[in-house]
């Protein structure tokens, strides 16, 4: 678990800085107690940065945690995922994930509520083509009381778990935490989310969760939906991920 740990926090001090305090890269001794955690590794020489050694090298990982808000199903949260700086603009993110839900798919036959909460919009586009049932998002702007059971735990549990400012907003129309990395603890999370390098390249879905958020004020939008074995299968097969070390 220590070594674990380890290669965590050196793949988080390649492009985070300073590396947040929460979730698998918590301080805490039990850290890791309670975590699913994917960590991708590169066996060549270029392996961002991190060393020079013919060895597989960790280059890039994804932690989830299972939320308990009172409802039947189970609920993932798909919390940080990291890379070096040479491989963020790759498929290592994709790769991560694909391994993640295969790895817990299993369990879950009948599928599972997964959340996610971010201000890239690339992420939330990614996230929101995986799940169904989805709110919010272009195609599902309508509440289900799953929906809001699993919001509202997270407003009023889940905060630190997910390094949300203690003084954000959750504004339940939008479906986002107004100032939620407006904080010390979240500074090196905070993004511009005009930046279009943070876009994917459809454009409306985009523009639909920009408009979910201020911008220069730590926004970030949760989405909630569903997921299930068939999903995931017909996610991967679009993926096509190239082969990889992972």
């Amino acid at each position: 678990m220590f070594k674990l740990r380890e290669q965590l926090i050196d793949i988080a001090q390649a492009g985070l800085h300073p590396i947040p305090d929460y979730q698998c890269l918590s301080s805490r001794s039990d850290v890791l107690d309670d975590k699913l955690i994917v960590v991708g590794y590169s066996g060549t020489g270029d392996n961002g940065g991190i060393t020079n050694s013919n060895f597989p090298q960790p280059v890039g990982f994804t932690s989830a945690i299972y939320l308990v808000p009172g409802i039947d199903q189970p609920v993932l949260h798909t919390g940080p995922t990291v890379a070096v700086p040479t491989l963020q603009r790759t498929r290592i993110a994709m790769q991560l994930f694909a391994h993640l839900f295969l790895r817990v798919m299993p369990m879950h036959t009948g599928g599972m509520w997964v959340t996610t909460l971010a201000a890239v919009s690339s992420s939330l586009v990614q996230t929101e083509k995986v799940l169904y049932k989805t709110h919010s998002s272009p195609q599902n702007r309508s509440f289900l009381h799953a929906h809001l059971v699993i919001a509202r735990a997270i407003d009023n549990q889940y905060r630190p778990s997910l390094l949300i400012s203690p003084d954000a907003t959750w504004d339940e129309e939008r479906f986002a935490f107004h100032g939620s990395m407006d904080w010390h603890a979240a500074e090196c999370q905070k993004k511009d989310i005009d930046d279009v390098h943070f876009w994917r390249r459809d454009g409306g879905v985009n523009a639909y969760f920009h408009r979910l958020m201020r911008p220069g004020k730590g926004d970030e939008v949760l989405l909630v939906g569903f997921v299930d074995a068939e999903r995931v299968w017909e996610t991967i097969e679009q993926w096509q991920p190239p082969k990889s070390r992972i």
